[in-house]
């Protein structure tokens, strides 16, 4: 588990603390974080392949991998 990869991206928090709550689009994604959505897709594509995120038919969502990740830099 690269947890340090997503600690070391305040966007990577971003990004899964939203998907934790509930599924989005990459252009969701972009317009609740306000982050530019080249950036949320390059984003997202590193999450997918840490094996934080999936996507399934352009709805992105955290995995139990990613969920548990994110819970362990909360202690």
């Amino acid at each position: 588990m690269k947890v340090g990869s997503l600690a070391s991206n305040p966007n990577k928090l971003k990004i899964m603390n939203l998907l934790v709550k509930k599924d989005l689009t990459k252009e969701k994604i972009a317009k609740s974080t306000r982050i530019p959505g080249n950036l949320v897709g390059g984003i997202l594509d590193e999450l997918v392949k840490d094996g934080f995120v999936e996507e399934k038919e352009g709805v992105y969502s955290a995995t139990e991998e990613g969920k548990k990740a994110l819970k362990s830099l909360k202690v």
